[in-house]
């Protein structure tokens, strides 16, 4: 196997620091947080509550929504369950994407911020201004742990 005949600076540039792998790990982590806030969100709806994390995802919470209006309010019905797990599988979606985010694949990242991109998109539509706002804050800092990925996987590739 040829060795790369480059300058200890060089060499020392091809492996990540701590500084990207945090930041990556930190842009992977967001996902987590939405998951787990929309899964509180729902778990609230499905109690009877009245109170929502703004962080949690618009897509969620409209279909709890909806399903208040159809059962009617306070009353643990099968609809409100049927409601709750598919609430499970969409934020199941976000803790994948943080799996694979934090192992630096830079499709989960892309992934997840187009889903939340257009989750956002959604809470722009039936004016939630405040949570399409965070929602923004957290594409970027999500954007960040791609950024920071991206440059992980260049300098794996050329340490190989």
């Amino acid at each position: 196997m040829e060795s790369l005949n480059l300058t200890p600076d060089e060499n020392r540039r091809s492996e990540p620091d701590y500084e990207t792998i945090s930041q990556a790990k930190s842009g992977a982590s967001w996902f987590y947080w939405i998951a787990a806030l929309s899964i509180i969100n729902s778990l609230i709806f499905l109690f009877g509550g009245n109170y929502s994390f703004f962080a949690g995802l618009g897509i969620t919470q409209l279909i709890d929504a909806l399903v208040d209006q159809i059962s009617g309010s306070g009353d643990l019905s099968v609809i409100k369950i049927i409601a709750f797990v598919v609430d499970l599988v969409i934020a199941g979606v976000f803790v994948l994407c943080g799996l694979w985010a934090s192992k630096f694949q830079t499709r989960a990242f892309i992934v997840g911020m187009i889903l939340y991109f257009l989750d956002g998109i959604l809470l722009l539509l039936i004016g939630a201004y405040f949570p399409a706002g965070f929602h923004a804050f957290a594409l970027f800092m999500i954007f960040r742990g791609l950024i920071a990925a991206r440059q992980i996987n260049a300098s794996q590739n050329l340490a190989a």
